[in-house]
């Protein structure tokens, strides 16, 4: 551990003494590109008149040599074979601009029906772990030279629990653009604006890589009276008040990011990561008239006063993060250590409306006062303020290697410590009462990980893998938390994969749901199951500081399929059942059967009409969730046409000129193409120009996509406590405001893409539910959204950029998001549409359209650098 001790602090120090660790630096480091187990590569070969072979190269990078029964280069450890691989042309089909856009256009392939939420799959870059995900995130997806998805047993080499599904993105060896991209998008139907501006340099070169962007977005508010929304005046004398143009269904928002990240080699052979971001976020959201009430001899008597305009919430929130990652190897064994550091500053103060004091003690003592007439000067009551800062620690290492030869090949083993220190701080003062948290948490765990071959791949049986695993974390706040788990991993035929796990992992509730500051929301539109009534009542959001861990049970049974060896088509399965005990969990629905559980979270009035709802988590008794999901992706290769004679020879005459008629003119594309960096990638390894490798000899650089998930749930039940009914979320039981959980819920992704012109359609569609109630059922509709997605990557249309050469590099891109402008649909038995579930409330943006400008600058010194390398 004392090497790793250095080597940490010494992650810091590289960034700031460049100049004096240039001395020490090495060549370009293997441990930051090479593979993550025996692989051999070679460099891509040299270029004849700077230019390397069609058949060797593709048109941004180095394709490499691979020896047979070796992995490539950047592959993650152990022998679990990724359940698809996307190469640059399945890249660039996609139409994405960042990684982040990349991983939300595979949303059906790298979801998982296990694990404590749906968020991001766990992400490696070249099989080596990373400072986080804002290390890659605005990463331009052109440097990527392929992309691997991988099953979730796969985290487990890596440190990390087996509840999400892993993607390994290998870059380019060398790299280099400067990108510029302005995005607008707009509601059809009026009302709301996005925009973005983002900018980003990137170098990939001599084992280092170096990275920044800057993205500043903002959406404006929509109103209700933008929308469809059916009238509930505020009932106020003398007259009553049209609230809806004082209260968003969207509020407005800004963000300001600025990311950086830095990567070397240092101390001879240790790839060395730094990443550093700021951002600052704020939006504001309104909820309502201002309005007070008058005690005229025990008549209430309400007042809205308009003219003071909309009762308004401001937050902020301000964030520092600072990551590094630290990647080696020793012998057989590879060593990893991460540390980051994150710092978020947030404020919320929320408007009370007007202080009527003055004027009811002039009620009390006057009695020629018209409570109704004018009321004279009054004050404004204090806002509603709350206050939180976080702050995160963490430092961690693995190792991963060889424990012991076996018959059928070498055990290995993944080991893992780290340490952590977690605080929130947060205070806050709602209608004059404060409240304040200080909680923090330190973490010390331990784990362990080991794959132990069964039978060789030339077996009768093929290749079987066992797995054992387990961890202890203890918590200062907790004590010891223990996760342990086993697996199967079986390949009976070269491409077929079967996998079974089973763990069970204990997790303690976050300090967020434990120490989140109190806020309270006025006017909030809510359906009541027991009234059947729809009602505008105050909720409470926050911590609960009496939340318990929770302890869940596992089962994963999947596997994926190849079929054909020539046809691109992949088949995936999964069954995973998960049992917890202690769930947390939300009071999200005003259903009678949680109102019985928890009374005191439901506040109702002397007629029983709900006033307030408690919304803040809770411990149930236990819970359990039964999912199947299946699913196919399929690639079909289609021909890319060839430039025209025309278009060549403007190019060779351009490139001349550009180079002052020196040295030798460039070979014609259908011979190799342009030099490198004349497309819309970059720098040395950017891409092969416009022949060749896109259109050069009838290669096939076009594709045509499909990919479809299918998750089938089975069960969804949860136990609230002893003698209480059990919530069925499949059978009548709302998770929250849009009803119950469906039956079915399908995402697919389709496109065609070809000479740079491309569309593309990514859908999601849920079965109808159906929630019962002793006021009536309700029926939520089948619900489905489709996006469409038309781009052109300008720079592939080499007849174009020959005579205007401003447009290498340029795409541009047009989205349409909600085509159909559906919305969800909900029925009461009398066939009417409760107002709280009116569908302009539940989805109120509606259809979008969007148009994307992009700019990848290339240095021309760079391909005319490569132009001019001699042969060797």
């Amino acid at each position: 551990m004392s090497r790793l001790t250095l080597l940490s602090g010494t992650a810091i120090a590289f960034a700031f003494l460049p100049g004096a660790l240039s001395a020490q630096e090495a060549q370009p480091n293997p441990s930051n590109e090479e593979t993550a187990g025996p692989a051999a590569t070679v460099e891509e070969p040299e270029a004849t008149n700077g230019q390397a072979s069609d058949e060797t190269i593709d048109e941004y990078g180095g394709e490499d040599i691979v020896v047979m029964g070796q992995k490539p280069r950047g592959s993650v450890v152990g022998d679990i074979p990724p359940e698809n691989v996307l190469d640059p042309r399945d890249i660039r089909a996609t139409g994405a601009t960042s990684i982040n856009e990349l991983l939300d256009s595979l949303a059906s392939q790298i979801g998982s029906a296990r694990g404590r939420s749906s968020g991001r799959p766990i992400t490696l870059l070249n099989g080596r772990r990373i400072s986080g995900f804002r290390e890659i995130r605005d990463l331009p997806p052109e440097a990527i030279e392929r992309m691997e998805i991988l099953p979730e047993e796969v985290a487990l080499k890596y440190g990390y629990s087996a509840d999400q599904r892993v993607v390994n993105i290998v870059l380019r060896r060398r790299f280099n653009s400067t990108n510029v991209e302005l995005r607008g998008q707009a509601a059809t139907e009026g009302g709301y604006l996005n925009g973005r501006v983002e900018t980003g340099r990137l170098i990939v070169a001599d084992g280092s890589r170096t990275s920044i962007s800057f993205r500043a977005e903002g959406n404006s508010s929509l109103f209700e009276d933008e929308r469809d929304i059916a009238l509930q005046p505020v009932e106020s004398q003398p007259e009553p008040v049209d609230p809806r143009p004082f209260r968003t269904l969207v509020g407005s928002s800004n963000d300001l990011r600025l990311t950086a990240t830095h990567n070397r080699t240092i101390l001879g052979d240790v790839s060395a990561t730094i990443n550093g971001e700021a951002e600052r976020t704020t939006g504001k959201s309104r909820f309502g008239v201002p309005t007070a009430t008058l005690d005229d001899d025990g008549d209430e008597i309400l007042r809205a006063f308009p003219e003071l305009g909309a009762l308004t919430r401001d937050s902020k929130t301000e964030s520092l993060s600072l990551g590094t990652a630290l990647n080696w190897d020793s012998g057989k064994w590879r060593w990893s250590s991460t540390g980051s550091a994150d710092y978020s500053h947030s404020v919320s103060n929320t408007d009370n409306g007007p202080d009527l004091g003055n004027a009811q003690s002039l009620l009390d003592t006057d009695p020629t006062f018209d409570p109704l007439g004018d009321l004279g000067s009054f004050g404004l009551l204090p806002r509603d303020r709350s206050r939180s800062n976080r702050y995160s620690l963490a430092l961690d290492g693995t190792a991963t290697g060889p424990l012991l030869s076996l018959p059928a090949g070498d055990a290995t083993a993944t080991f893992r410590a780290s340490v952590g220190n977690t605080g929130i701080d947060s205070e806050a003062t709602t209608d004059g009462f404060f409240t304040e948290s200080d909680l923090s948490r330190s973490a010390l765990l331990g784990a362990a990980n080991i794959d132990l071959p069964v039978t060789k791949r030339s077996s009768s049986i093929g290749r079987l893998t066992a797995n054992l695993n387990g961890s202890a974390t203890h918590l200062s706040d907790f004590g010891t938390i223990t996760t342990v788990g086993a697996g199967l991993s079986w390949a009976p035929a070269e491409r077929l994969n079967l996998t079974v796990s089973w763990n069970r992992e204990e997790g303690p509730p976050s300090l967020q749901q434990l120490g989140d500051p109190l806020i309270e929301t006025p006017n909030v539109s809510f359906f009541d199951f027991s009234t059947g009534e729809t009602v505008l009542i105050t909720t409470f959001t926050g911590g609960n500081p009496d939340l318990l861990a929770d302890t869940r049970n596992v089962l994963k049974i999947g596997g994926n399929w190849k079929p054909f060896e020539e046809t691109d088509l992949r088949l995936r399965a999964e069954y995973v059942r998960q049992t917890i005990d202690d769930p947390q969990g939300n009071v999200s629905g005003a259903s009678e059967t949680l109102e019985a559980a928890f009374p005191d979270r439901f506040v109702r009035d002397e007629s029983g009409t709900l006033v307030a709802v408690d919304l803040r988590p809770v411990n149930f008794q236990e819970s359990r969730r039964d999912t199947f999901r299946w699913g196919f992706d399929f690639t079909k290769p289609l021909t890319s046409r060839p430039p025209s004679e025309a278009a060549r020879a403007a190019f060779r005459e351009r490139f001349a000129g550009q180079r002052g008629g020196q040295g030798d003119q460039p070979p014609p594309p259908s011979e190799g193409g342009p030099p490198s960096g004349a497309g819309p990638g970059g720098g040395e390894g950017g891409p092969r120009g416009f022949g060749g490798g896109r259109f050069g000899g009838g290669r096939q650089g076009g594709r045509l996509t499909f990919s479809l998930t299918h998750q089938l749930n089975l069960v969804d039940e949860v136990t609230i406590a002893d003698g209480v009914p059990e919530l069925d979320y499949l059978h009548g039981e709302p998770i929250g405001q849009t009803g119950g959980r469906p039956r079915h819920e399908v995402q697919f992704e389709t496109g065609y893409y070809n000479n740079g012109y491309g569309a593309r359609l990514q859908g999601n569609w849920r079965s109808g539910t159906e929630v019962d109630s002793s006021s009536g059922d309700l029926k939520f509709s089948p619900y489905f959204d489709l996006d469409l997605r038309l781009f052109a990557n300008l720079s592939e249309n080499f007849d174009l950029v020959s005579k205007h050469p401003f447009f290498r590099g340029t795409s541009v891109r047009f989205d349409v998001n909600n085509i159909f402008n559906n919305r969800p649909k909900v029925r009461d038995e009398a066939g009417l549409t409760p107002l709280s579930y009116q569908p302009d409330l539940l989805e109120p943006i509606g259809r979008t359209v969007g148009i994307t400008f992009r700019k990848l600058f290339i240095p021309r010194r760079f391909f005319q650098r490569r132009a001019q390398t001699p042969s060797s």
